[in-house]
């Protein structure tokens, strides 16, 4: 009996040591949302009125109001840094709200999520359980400067394999294509850019839902340390940095 109580405590160790792994995966994977993450688009028939081209999306002066909300007061060192990586290679600048109208309220909500671009008015950043990584915090950041996932791009059939059969039922969405006049392109497709996620993004079986076909690995947003050079001249440009 006493073997019993000890093999089932270390199965239920690993198990949840297995969900701890994962978690920082699924928090990116919200099934409400596009993409998984990216809030106030029902989908890719949706994006163009907050699609990257719109000028309207742009934060004015590359000056970006934030609100931390009170509970991720012991993350302020984690969000200086996300704020530094974009100070530090383009002219964004992320800065505490005074009395602006337009600003991000970053608050540990329900997994990871953001708007794309500027929507106006208190606009939501969430920041939950699984999402307390640089990589990840980057990545949602991006989406409030206007960025797309990168899988999402209008050019990516030349770039990824989508095995659509591995995916979630009911998620395939997530891996549509942008139309040409929904994003701009101001660089080559990046595989390392902080913008893509992982190979096995909403699987199903475990099994890879997307393979790039230059036959490198697709690291999730959580695993990067920051931004790639390309990451930095899309900012740039699309800021007039």
């Amino acid at each position: 009996m006493k073997f019993l109580v000890l093999v089932l405590g270390l199965a239920a160790v690993a198990l949840a040591e297995l969900e701890d792994a994962e978690l920082p995966r699924l928090a990116m994977q919200n099934p409400d949302l596009f993409g998984g993450d990216m809030a106030g688009i029902d989908g890719p028939q949706d994006a163009e009125r907050n699609a990257i081209p719109g000028q309207f999306y742009r934060w004015p002066n590359a000056r970006v109001p934030y609100v931390i909300d009170y509970s991720l007061g012991g993350y302020s060192g984690l969000m200086n840094q996300a704020f530094q990586a974009y100070a530090s290679s383009t002219c964004v600048r992320f800065v505490p709200r005074t009395n602006e109208r337009d600003y991000i309220y970053i608050f540990p909500g329900q997994g990871c999520y953001s708007h794309v671009g500027k929507t106006g008015g208190q606009q939501p950043l969430s920041l939950g359980n699984g999402c307390l990584y640089i990589g990840t915090v980057i990545h949602e950041l991006g989406h409030a400067l206007g960025f797309y996932h990168e899988q999402n791009r209008s050019d990516r059939d030349d770039h990824l394999i989508i095995y659509i059969q591995n995916v979630v039922r009911g998620m395939e969405s997530n891996f549509a294509k942008l139309a040409p006049s929904q994003n701009i392109l101001y660089t080559g497709f990046d595989y390392n850019s902080v913008m893509i996620y992982g190979n096995k993004a909403f699987s199903t079986n475990g099994q890879p839902t997307m393979v790039a076909r230059n036959g490198q690995r697709l690291t999730e947003p959580y695993e990067k340390n920051g931004m790639t050079q390309s990451d930095i001249t899309r900012v740039n440009k699309m800021y007039n940095c």
